[in-house]
């Protein structure tokens, strides 16, 4: 009878898990991570930026991709959320004093002005605080878990050289000179002087407002797409050769190319530490991933298909503005 008793509370038992495990999900949550939820709301605030180019209703093609975005951009928010919990377990914290930092430095690459936005709305600027310090924390557990116990060694530097060889091309790079000035009469003026033999150095010297004035607006050596796009209708010419007048945010150019290099072959020496830096990276990604899979094979996850399903693309932008 006893046993009768126990086995009775055992079937009761695996019942009640196995019905809780079948439960529906509401349809505000778009998946279930251990104890916490990822709701419908925050997961379609990262997903509708995202597609603001595609049609209403998607064409049969954004359908496959909107459904293969949302397959992914979950997995990276189950993923951040499993990371985070870590750092938690970890003690892994961010200071006010390193997200302030953090903060400033970001504020600091803004142009002039093009953070007042986030800065004037009290709201967004907490909201954009809290996802750099996830991002802060994040990087942080990155860097815990993905240390590397060995060093590389001089073999294998040289392994990732020979089978790379291709990657280290040195692009065609062109020694340039360039005066700038503010006023196209001025750029006009200077421009008539050089076709007359004056020296472009000296001219650079006496009327260039860049930088490298003083050294006769020498740039030194560089390669296609190391400088503003302007630059590049130096690539067109031949070395001694002088550019007609070209506009820039900075003012009105003149190039003269002294020189030119064409593509050569970097040697082991010149890449060796590049070389080092991008094998750690790599070996810290495959530590970085193997750490992750475990953490999410020991995590409780469910995710709501239906609710992901019955997510719309919202209206575009034309059509709410009629609405009116």
């Amino acid at each position: 009878m006893r046993y009768c008793f126990r086995f009775l509370i055992s079937i009761l038992i695996i019942a009640a898990i196995l019905s809780s495990c079948k439960r529906d999900m509401p349809a505000n949550i778009a998946a279930e991570v251990n104890d916490d939820s990822i709701t419908v709301a925050e997961f379609t605030a990262e997903l509708f930026p995202l597609v603001e180019g595609y049609h209403n209703p998607p064409s049969p093609q954004e359908k496959v991709d909107l459904n293969n975005l949302k397959k992914a951009l979950l997995d990276q928010l189950i993923e951040k959320r499993l990371i985070l919990t870590e750092a938690q377990k970890m003690g892994i914290t961010v200071s006010d004093d390193e997200l302030e930092e953090a903060f400033a430095a970001i504020k600091r690459s803004y142009p002039q002005g093009g953070f007042g936005e986030v800065l004037r709305d009290e709201a967004a600027l907490r909201q954009w605080k809290e996802r750099l310090q996830q991002r802060l924390l994040i990087e942080k557990v990155i860097n815990r878990v993905s240390q590397i116990t060995s060093p590389i060694d001089e073999n294998a530097l040289r392994k990732y050289f020979k089978k790379h060889r291709s990657e280290f091309m040195v692009p065609e790079q062109v020694k340039v000179r360039q005066i700038v000035v503010k006023d196209r009469q001025e750029a006009q003026s200077i421009l008539r002087r050089v076709k007359q033999g004056e020296p472009f150095d000296q001219l650079a010297m006496r009327h260039s407002t860049g930088p490298e004035a003083e050294m006769g607006g020498d740039l030194g050596f560089f390669g296609q797409g190391d400088m503003p796009e302007e630059f590049d209708v130096v690539f067109s010419l031949k070395a001694g050769e002088t550019s007609d007048i070209v506009q820039s945010p900075y003012g009105y150019h003149i190039f003269q190319v002294v020189a030119k290099r064409g593509q050569s072959e970097s040697n082991f020496a010149e890449v060796k530490d590049q070389i080092r830096k991008l094998i750690e990276r790599e070996e810290e990604g495959k530590i970085f991933q193997t750490w992750l899979n475990k953490v999410k094979k020991k995590a409780s996850i469910r995710v709501n298909k239906k609710a992901l399903e019955e997510i719309e693309l919202p209206a575009p932008r034309e059509e709410t503005e009629k609405k009116k």
